[in-house]
């Protein structure tokens, strides 16, 4: 209780920017930036590694390799080159992205 008689009753803008630019950093507000970047991190290396194999299913269906469509039906054929499509708009979608991070 003897603490808030040493309060003051007002503070101006000069002092309060005084001691807000020289208070001491919170640690968490490090530990929480750390693991921010951990998380960007680790997602720009899944979408890396998605971005890679989607081009590889891409480039594999896109050769219309005989041994793959044998025994597929009329259905089947038009349901990969409906995901052939979809593929390739999610790369320009995750191209937009990219380019939107980087701007």
């Amino acid at each position: 209780m003897s603490e808030s008689y040493n309060l003051p009753q007002a503070i101006s803008h000069k002092k309060l920017n005084y001691l807000m630019l020289n208070a001491q950093k919170d640690l968490n507000a490090s530990d929480e930036k750390n693991t921010d970047c951990l998380e960007k991190r680790e997602f720009d290396e899944l979408i890396n590694n998605w971005e890679a194999l989607t081009k590889d299913v891409i480039k594999t269906i896109s050769k219309r390799n005989k041994n793959l469509l044998q025994d597929k039906s009329s259905n089947a054929l038009i349901a990969l080159g409906a995901m052939e499509v979809h593929l390739n708009m999610a790369l320009q979608a995750l191209n937009a992205f990219k380019k939107d991070t980087t701007d």
